[in-house]
């Protein structure tokens, strides 16, 4: 199959998270197949040497990619005037269209050719569909004007839990018209770990001092704000609280002014976004992988955690919490108390640390691409059949 993959997340640029990563992931699964992967994404202006080579090396040669110039950009939203020429050579050629996310001006563009060359398209809203955290009038608008076409001519709505597709049923649409696929992370990555203690040493944490760490874009829907107030709460001798991704709209002088307040400069620490040998170790030093989010449609960084061999303490609120529940690590309601008892719980509680620890090789065997993406080759090949009957 000639499959086109249309994200308004540029490739190149890691800071964009878990939906670079998904399409990468996806794309090389695919192509192991024997499959055939064009990517439509954008240059976002941040081009960096070192960014744009990793993306060279991490793709397979069935994979290509074309990130088309920006005009404008307004926080993920781009204007790309190229976007017109790009759809007339591929859309023709493509067997089937995955579009992953919402509120872009590429989807539309994408979708008019796809109807005019009768080429099936899906959906994956990567979380994105309910209007949450801010600019709701504008997501609203953009529901109301392009948004409920897009969804309703699509062939199917992919959701990545039963906890988003219970968020898209309650946003009206059909149950029978979403299909769950989870993410996956790539295991061959946590094959050889760095040693423990190379990040410790680098940030000047000593071996003996435990270590709480949340690896997430800094974002109000992620919770750190409250992470660090119930941090302040536990008041544990020799603990660190590290924070590392990148920020969002600002949202790392608000944290700032936080960690001021509480008097926490010395113990709470933010690092950036981190990938890499530098992501790895920080899952491997860490005792606890903390993410307390309001809304999480999967969650891979979790499952990487698992991967490091790390137990962690998340929400209910992450749609990869069934596979973790009691098994690598608590979850919890995204409240304050329920957060403190569950991080002085496994802190305090050696037994149930040793077990989460050693069973998360097993678990993590469970987030492979493997079966993702034979899933999803599966239904192209069912709408495909389906389109010419």
């Amino acid at each position: 199959m000639n499959i086109l993959f249309v994200t308004q997340y540029d490739l190149a640029n890691p800071d964009y998270g878990g939906p670079v990563f998904k399409v990468r992931y996806l794309s090389n699964y695919l192509a192991n197949l024997g499959h055939n992967v064009s990517v439509v994404t954008v240059d976002d202006g941040k081009d960096d040497v070192k960014h744009l080579q990793d993306l060279r090396d991490s793709l397979h040669d069935r994979v290509s990619t074309i990130r088309l110039k920006t005009l404008w950009r307004y926080r993920a939203i781009t204007l790309n005037p190229s976007v017109f020429s790009v759809v007339q050579r591929q859309v023709p050629t493509a067997d089937i269209i995955h579009i992953f996310g919402f509120y872009d001006l590429l989807s539309p563009f994408v979708v008019r050719s796809a109807r005019i060359h009768n080429v099936p398209y899906i959906i994956e809203p990567i979380g994105m569909f309910t209007p949450i955290v801010r600019s709701l009038l504008k997501k609203k608008i953009y529901h109301r004007l392009l948004g409920r076409r897009l969804v309703s001519e699509a062939e199917c709505i992919i959701a990545t839990s039963t906890q988003e597709k219970e968020e898209l049923v309650s946003n009206g649409l059909k149950s029978q018209h979403i299909v769950i696929r989870r993410n996956g992370i790539d295991l061959s990555e946590f094959s050889n770990l760095p040693e423990h203690g190379q990040m410790r040493s680098r940030l000047g944490i000593n071996p003996d001092e435990r270590l709480l760490l949340y690896l997430s874009r800094l974002s109000s829907k992620k919770n750190p704000e409250m992470l660090m107030q119930v941090f302040a709460k536990l008041d544990l001798p020799k603990t660190k609280l590290v924070l590392a991704g990148p920020s969002e709209s600002g949202y790392l002088d608000k944290l700032k002014l936080i960690r001021k307040e509480l008097e926490l400069e010395n113990d709470i620490i933010f690092t950036g976004p981190l990938f890499g040998d530098e992501k790895m170790s920080a899952l491997v030093d860490a005792d606890i992988f903390v993410l307390p989010s309001t809304n999480e449609n999967f969650g891979n960084v979790i499952a990487e955690s698992v991967a490091a061999g790390t137990p962690v303490v998340i929400t209910n609120k992450c749609g990869i919490a069934p596979y973790i529940k009691d098994r690598v690590g608590l979850t919890v309601s995204p409240k304050q108390q329920e957060l403190q008892q569950a991080i002085v719980t496994l802190l305090s509680d050696t037994s149930l640390y040793k077990k989460f620890e050693l069973a998360c090789s097993d678990v993590a065997k469970e987030f492979s691409w493997d079966q993702p993406a034979a899933s999803m080759e599966q239904l192209y090949k069912k709408i495909l059949t389906s389109q010419l009957l």
